[in-house]
């Protein structure tokens, strides 16, 4: 028999390849392989960055409701049947996690020493102990927002999901048997009481530190939860098949509409996190007294086929995407997203059968002692390898002086040069009490004074304006999550503050002259020129700094790899041409309004199409990341608009 028809003709074996060896629990239910396979595809579209799919993300949420449901039916009927080991309970778990875990781990290693820098080397070898500790959502929480644009070089990232899964695991076990005596409707009281809680917890982390938000376990508890009380029938079959085919549907269109309405930086997860959960719990429930049209559409075997390897298709997407990228530089397009796609299938089908099936079918460590030695090894080795590496600060010996200079200023600390904290306020991860007013907005009764509005590219230029014009106050009003218009949208900790320096600060004639700096789009052009009209009602003088040149990965890792390759012209590869378009665009639209266009485009590239500049006088990079200035860059930006007469500093008198 053949391994493509043990697929469709013994289900049950597949559902014990599904949820783990041991007892089998329920029917096999291909629908929700099919779920698993919707759930990886839209988490793959996203980091593929594809446009349709900005809130592919959620496809995580939806794992977990499954995770729930089917972990727990898996420890129920053990508890019931008194067969319950927590010894055996974690031997499944070490034979379903770690074999294609460690695989992945072992491989991101090898590639990782060939491809980073000493720092990302570094970066990576904390990453390896942390995924190894299954603590890795706590260490990215630390040193990454998910959706911020450095956080894309890190091919373990979405291990995240993996700690966060065995975290909730360590604990969920025990509380199960602990209910054991109770009532079953007990029981579901107390599980949604903890689900109730969680859900609390993650809608008021997400408006003070959404970072913590979207990675810590008691934040997310409630989605594994809502799985768990599907598989303990808190609610009764639906036995009427017009209603099973309407909820059927209505979940699958959830998580449709999650996946496309849904984008980066939305106050996530939260409440918004109900519809994808509910769409997934909607689509399980409504199938499980018998298949609807929904179940047997995505029952379909090219879809359950890629259910059954989503959790190797998982693994090994990112780390295929972040090295790809980082070895190609250019724009992928279509038919290179095609191409990681297939060869993510490639290696998700090849780890899925050579990896995860030996090991769960015990053809490998069958012994349970022999299974829980190699993991400990394993895990050990990783351990050390990731000490290792670290010890030897990232293998800096083995590049030269030049290289470890330039690849230093990836782990560039802006904080101070950008007031982080205190007059620029980060949306995700605090609250507007944080911005410091007095600090921030105290005017001067002796000098001009020059507000700086916006997101983080209005934060940037604060260090450089402070050095360029000492007889100007800088004020600043900036945070990340919104743009510096009036009406604008995002984050509520950005648009507070951004309406307060709009309206509050100018109306009472707080500042002389206003700058308004942020990474704009299209789209922003005309409620900035409406924001420019009005505010010239105001203050002496209104400007606009435009786009700043932005590159497709970090810019000292450019400059480390131009100098290790001699090849100057990946620098200009490597640039984003949109930004250009858009300081065009918006040069010509604040003609003949009141306002001076800065352009940080045109003073660092000129309006030709060669390199940009990308080193200071002093050799420092000009932008740390794909396109924030150094506080060196920022002087340089600032003094070259003061001495090309943007500054006119009489209109700004006090």
């Amino acid at each position: 028999m053949t391994h493509g028809r043990t697929i469709v003709a013994a289900p049950k074996r597949m559902f014990e390849k599904t949820c783990g060896s041991g007892p089998v629990v329920n029917a096999y239910r291909p629908d929700i392989d099919g779920l698993r396979a919707i759930a990886v595809g839209a988490v793959i579209l996203f980091h593929l960055d594809v446009g349709i799919m900005k809130g592919g993300f959620i496809g995580v949420d939806v794992f977990f409701v499954i995770s729930g449901y089917l972990i727990t039916g898996l420890l129920q009927s053990e508890i019931d049947a008194g067969k319950f080991s927590i010894l055996r309970f974690y031997d499944r778990r070490i034979r379903r996690i770690l074999p294609a875990l460690f695989a992945v781990i072992l491989a991101a290693s090898a590639a990782a020493v060939c491809l980073f820098f000493p720092p990302e080397i570094l970066d990576f070898a904390n990453s390896v102990v942390a995924t190894t500790l299954f603590s890795s959502n706590i260490y990215f929480m630390m040193v990454t927002d998910y959706f911020a644009a450095t956080s894309n070089s890190n091919p373990l990232l979405h291990t995240w999901s993996l700690a966060v899964e065995e975290q909730y695991y360590i604990v969920f076990p025990f509380l199960l048997y602990g209910l054991r005596t109770l009532r079953q409707k007990n029981v579901i009281l107390v599980i949604s009481g903890l689900a109730i809680a969680s859900f609390v917890v993650s809608i008021r982390l997400v408006m003070t530190d959404q970072v913590g938000a979207f990675y810590l376990a008691p934040s997310r508890a409630w989605e594994f939860f809502i799985g768990a009380l599907l598989s303990l029938k808190a609610l009764p079959d639906v036995q009427k098949t017009w209603l099973r085919e309407v909820s059927a549907a209505i979940g699958l269109a959830l998580i449709v509409a999650g996946c496309l309405k849904f984008y980066r930086n939305m106050p996530f997860p939260g409440a918004l996190a109900l519809v994808p959960c509910i769409g997934a719990a909607l689509l399980i429930h409504a199938n499980a007294a018998g298949r609807t049209l929904t179940g047997r559409l995505i029952s379909a075997r090219p879809i359950v086929f890629i259910g059954l390897i989503s959790y190797s298709l998982y693994l090994w997407h990112w780390p295929i995407i972040v090295f790809f990228q980082l070895w190609w530089v250019k724009p992928i397009g279509g038919v290179g997203d095609l191409g990681l796609i297939l060869a993510s299938v490639v290696m998700g089908t090849l780890s899925w059968y050579f990896i995860e099936l030996p090991f769960r079918q015990k053809r490998l460590a069958a012994s349970p002692l022999a299974l829980r030695s190699a993991a400990l090894a394993s895990m050990a080795g990783f351990c050390a390898l990731g000490i290792a590496l670290i010890v030897s600060d990232g293998m800096a010996f083995a590049f030269p002086k030049e290289i470890v200079t330039l690849a230093n200023y990836i782990h560039y600390h802006e904080r101070t040069a950008y007031r982080r904290g205190t007059c620029f306020i980060d949306s995700h991860t605090s609250p507007l009490s944080d911005f410091a007013a007095t600090t921030c907005l105290t005017r001067s009764h002796v000098k001009p004074n020059l507000l700086v509005i916006g997101d983080s590219h209005a934060a940037h230029l604060w260090s450089g304006l402070t050095d360029a014009l000492p007889s100007v106050q800088i004020l600043q009003a900036t945070a990340t999550g919104c743009k510096p218009v009036f009406g604008t949208r995002g984050h509520p900790t950005c648009v507070a503050l951004i309406n307060r320096a709009l309206a509050d600060e100018i109306a009472t004639g707080t500042a002389d002259a206003v700058l308004l700096s942020a990474r704009w789009e299209n789209e922003d052009i005309a409620q900035l020129i409406a924001t420019v009209d009005r505010l010239a009602r105001y203050v002496a003088q209104v400007y606009v700094s435009g786009p700043i040149v932005e590159y497709r990965e970090n810019l000292p890792r450019l400059l480390a790899r131009s100098v290790q390759q001699k090849d100057p012209e990946l620098l200009i590869t490597a640039r984003v041409d949109a930004q250009r378009q858009v300081d065009e665009r918006l040069a010509i639209a604040l003609e003949g309004h009141r306002a001076v266009y800065l352009s940080a485009y045109g003073t660092l590239c000129g309006r030709r199409s060669e390199a940009c500049r990308t080193l200071t006088d002093n050799g420092i990079p000009m932008q740390w990341d794909y396109g924030h200035l150094t506080a060196e860059g920022s002087k340089y930006l600032a003094k070259a608009w003061l001495a090309d007469g943007r500054f006119d500093l009489r209109q700004m008198s006090p």
